[in-house]
C-alpha cells in the first residue's frame, strides 16, 4: 500500500529494477543457465561428458572460465548462426507460445500500465530477453532502448522520454551481452556515470534481483549518497547477503511476495484505484450529462439546470483554489508539470461532459451558463508563482471551452458558440478583456511549456498541445460526432474560428495558431482550405446572426485576411 501511494503521488520519479526472477514465471532461463547448457552442448560435439560439472569441465578443458562469446564462437561461426542457436532460449515455438511460455507475463503486462498511466519512466534489467519490450510494443507505449555502450552514446535524454529501457548486461542477440563473474564486475565508465544519476534522480523499486553476481550493479547503487526517495526491495523467500548489504544502506522498505505476477497485479490494482479516486464516477458523469438533456427538455427546468452547472462549477472551483494547486514552488519539472495536467483532466471530466451536452442540444436558450462557467475558471486563484504553473490554472477553463465550442459546432448551435468564444471575458486592472486572450494553448501552455504536454515526441512537434487535445478529447465528443474523420475536421474547424475571433475582438497584431496551420502549411497561402469550411456557415449567414465579426460578411472577409497574414508569419516560423 505504501509503494502504491508513493507511486500514485510522485509520478514518473520511481524506477524499477527487475532481475531473472521476473521472467522466471515466462520459462527464460537466467544468463548463467544459458552459458552452462552451451558447455554442455561444446561438451556432447567433442564426444565428452561434464559430468554434471559443465564449468568446472570447461575450465579444465580450455584453462579458462566459460565465456558467453567464446562459447558461442566454438559452436557457431556466423552471427546468423549463432541467433539461431540462442533463438531457442528467448523466442516461443507454437506450442509453448500457446501455454504462455516465454511470451509477456502478467508482470511484465501490469509493468507496461503502469508506464502508460505515467507511473513509471526507467526500467533498468539485468535480463536478456526482449518480454518486458513486448510488452511495451502490445500496449502501444514507444520505448527508447539502451542495451550497449553505442546504444548509450546516442540515446534520447530520459528527461524526454516516455519509458527508457536499460538492458545492463546486454541483449541476447548481441553477443557481447555479460555472463561470467569478471564481465560483470565493472561497467564502462559511461554506463557507470548513467547509473550515478540514474540513481540518484529516481527512487527505486527491485523485484527479481539477487544482488548476488552483477558486483558492478551493486557497486553503483552502494555508491550514490543520496535518499530522494524510498528504496522498495521486493522479495520472494529470504533475502541474500548481497541483498541484505544493499538494503541496509539504501534503508530499504522490504516487501515480501509469492511472485513476481501476483505483486505487480495487485500493485497495479492499488495504483488504478487511487487513480479512480481523483476521477468523478462514470456513473455520476453519465447521470449529470443525462440530467442536463432532460432538463433541456422541458422549459420549466431551467432554474434546475442552472443550478446543477453552477454548483459543480463551484465546486471545482474551491478545489482548483486549494493548496493541492500551489504555484510557489522553486522549479517545476516535466514529470510533475504533467501529473498537474492529469489532476486538472481528472477533476474537469464531468463539468466538461455536462457542458458539452448543453451546448450541442441547447437551442441558444441556456447559452449565458456557458459564459458564466467559462467565466468563473477564468479568474485564476493565484497571481504568482511559477510561470508555468501559473498559465497552466487557466487549462481547465480551456478543456471546458474546447469541448463545449466543438459540440456547438456540430450541431451548428452558433449562439452557444458565440457564448463561448465572443461573450466570455476577464476582469484585468479594472478592465474587462476577452476571455480567448488567455484562452488559448499558446498562453495556457506559454514559455515553451507545450513541449510538457503528456505525448510522446511533443518536443519534436510543432503544435503539440494542440495534438494532444485533439487525442483528449475524442471520447468525451464521441457520442455527437462519432466518425474519426468528421471529428478531426471539426477540431480543426474549431481551432481556426478561435483564431478568428481573437482576430476580430484582440487586434493585438497577433493570433494563436492551431494544429490546421501546421497541416495546411504546403496549401495556397491566400486560401487555405480550413478557411473554406468556416465560409460555408457565414454564407449561409449562421454565424453572423450569432454576432460574429459584427454581422458583416465584408468585416468577416478582412478579419479573415488578417488572420491568413498571421498565419503566413508562422509557417515562416516554423520553416
Amino acid at each position: 500500500m505504501k509503494l502504491a501511494i508513493a507511486l500514485h503521488e510522485n509520478q514518473g520519479v520511481y524506477a524499477l529494477l527487475i532481475g531473472s526472477g521476473v521472467s522466471r514465471a515466462a520459462a527464460i532461463p537466467t544468463g548463467w543457465e544459458i552459458v552452462l547448457d552451451l558447455v554442455r552442448k561444446v561438451a556432447a560435439a567433442s564426444g565428452e561428458d561434464t559430468k554434471s560439472d559443465p564449468e568446472g569441465w570447461y575450465r579444465q578443458k580450455f584453462g579458462q572460465p566459460p565465456d558467453y562469446s567464446k562459447v558461442l564462437d566454438i559452436l557457431a561461426a556466423t552471427p546468423s548462426e549463432r541467433m539461431g542457436l540462442l533463438h531457442s532460449y528467448f523466442e516461443p515455438t507454437q506450442d509453448e507460445a500457446e501455454k504462455g511460455l516465454k511470451v509477456p507475463t502478467d508482470a511484465h503486462k501490469a509493468i507496461a500500465k503502469l508506464i502508460r498511466y505515467g507511473y513509471v519512466r526507467m526500467i533498468l534489467t539485468t535480463n536478456f530477453d526482449r518480454l518486458i519490450e513486448k510488452a511495451l510494443e502490445e500496449a502501444g507505449i514507444t520505448h527508447d532502448l539502451i542495451s550497449s555502450e553505442d546504444d548509450l552514446k546516442g540515446a534520447m535524454p530520459y528527461v524526454h522520454s516516455r519509458c527508457t529501457v536499460v538492458k545492463l548486461n546486454g541483449d541476447y542477440r548481441d553477443t557481447r551481452i555479460k555472463n561470467t563473474p569478471e564481465e560483470l564486475a565493472n561497467y564502462p565508465e559511461n554506463l557507470n556515470t548513467f547509473l550515478d544519476r540514474v540513481l540518484d534522480e529516481f527512487g527505486l523499486i527491485v523485484c527479481g534481483w539477487s544482488g548476488e553476481w552483477d558486483v558492478a550493479l551493486k557497486s553503483a547503487i552502494l555508491r550514490c549518497p543520496t535518499r530522494r526517495f524510498t528504496t522498495f526491495w521486493v522479495a520472494k523467500g529470504e533475502l541474500t547477503s548481497d541483498a541484505m548489504d544493499i538494503t541496509r544502506n539504501r534503508h530499504a522498505e522490504v516487501i515480501r511476495i509469492e511472485s513476481a505476477d501476483k505483486f505487480f497485479a495487485e500493485l497495479l490494482e492499488k495504483v488504478e484505484s487511487l487513480r479512480e479516486l481523483e476521477r468523478p464516477s462514470p456513473i455520476s458523469t453519465a447521470v449529470a450529462v443525462a440530467t442536463v438533456k432532460q432538463y433541456l427538455v422541458e422549459p420549466r427546468h431551467r432554474i434546475r439546470l442552472h443550478d446543477l452547472i453552477h454548483q459543480e462549477t463551484e465546486r471545482l472551483h474551491l478545489e482548483l483554489a486549494s493548496e493541492r494547486f500551489n504555484t510557489k514552488v522553486e522549479s517545476v519539472t516535466k514529470e510533475a508539470f504533467q501529473q498537474r495536467i492529469l489532476q486538472y483532466e481528472a477533476l474537469i471530466e464531468r463539468l466538461m461532459a455536462m457542458l458539452a451536452a448543453l451546448s450541442y442540444h441547447d437551442t441558444g436558450d441556456n447559452a449565458d451558463l456557458l459564459t458564466r462557467c467559462i467565466q468563473r475558471l477564468v479568474q485564476m486563484p493565484r497571481r504568482d508563482g511559477n510561470v508555468a504553473l501559473l498559465g497552466l490554472q487557466l487549462y481547465p477553463a480551456l478543456l471546458v471551452t474546447y469541448a463545449s465550442g466543438m459540440s456547438a459546432f456540430a450541431a451548428k448551435r452558433f449562439l452557444n458558440l458565440a457564448a463561448i468564444l465572443r461573450k466570455t471575458e476577464y476582469l484585468e486592472n479594472l478592465e474587462r478583456k476577452p476571455a480567448i486572450c488567455k484562452l488559448n494553448v499558446w498562453e495556457v501552455f506559454s514559455h515553451g511549456a507545450d513541449k510538457w504536454v503528456p505525448r510522446p515526441n511533443a518536443e519534436r512537434e510543432y503544435t503539440p498541445a494542440s495534438n494532444y487535445l485533439l487525442e483528449l478529447l475524442r471520447p468525451v465528443l464521441k457520442d455527437y460526432l462519432p466518425d474519426n474523420a468528421k471529428y478531426e475536421e471539426t477540431f480543426d474547424v474549431f481551432e481556426y474560428a478561435l483564431t478568428l475571433t481573437y482576430v476580430d475582438l484582440v487586434k493585438d497584431g497577433w493570433a494563436p495558431m492551431g494544429r490546421f496551420g501546421w497541416k495546411y502549411r504546403y496549401s495556397e497561402p491566400t486560401h487555405p482550405p480550413i478557411a473554406q469550411f468556416v465560409r460555408n456557415d457565414i454564407a449561409d449567414s449562421d454565424m453572423l446572426r450569432a454576432g460574429f465579426f459584427n454581422g458583416s460578411f465584408t468585416s468577416f472577409e478582412q478579419i479573415q485576411r488578417e488572420a491568413i497574414e498571421i498565419l503566413g508569419r508562422w509557417k515562416s516560423h516554423w520553416h
